[in-house]
């Protein structure tokens, strides 16, 4: 009973060193393991920060195209509105000449009849000279 006890204890002791020697041999592995592990998480560490680099960068980009161009529309809105302003005055000068010009035509009408009279009359004054000369 004694020797059996003995055998069940090396065979116990010989299960319990093999597998010491199984973890003793995985410790290397587990190491290498997490080494490796670590070298993973370093490097999608290292890519997160390029892309949110990258990211970061497009997003600046993106406010400074909106910004100019946000610019350039109040730019054309305000050269618009110039533009309509001037439109505006232009076609009020331009009704005020239209305006000008009918009276300086209704004028030189006047005139031309006038003209005519005062000749017509010269004409009439000149015949009637002669004619007591």
């Amino acid at each position: 009973v004694q020797l059996q006890d003995r055998n069940e204890r090396q065979y116990g002791l010989g299960d319990l060193q093999e597998r010491m020697g199984k973890l003793a041999g995985s410790k290397p592995d587990a190491s290498a393991r997490m080494a490796f592990s670590e070298e993973e998480k370093l490097k999608i560490s290292k890519d997160l920060v390029d892309l949110q680099i990258e990211t970061n960068k497009m997003k600046e980009q993106y406010e400074t195209e909106n910004f100019e161009l946000k610019n350039m529309i109040l730019a054309l809105e305000n050269r618009v509105q110039e533009l309509e302003l001037r439109s505006e005055k232009v076609t009020g000068e331009r009704d005020a000449l239209r305006e000008r010009l009918h009276a300086l035509e209704t004028s030189r009408k006047e005139l031309a009849d006038e003209y005519i009279i005062l000749k017509s009359n010269y004409l009439a004054l000149g015949k009637e000279l002669d004619q007591e000369v």
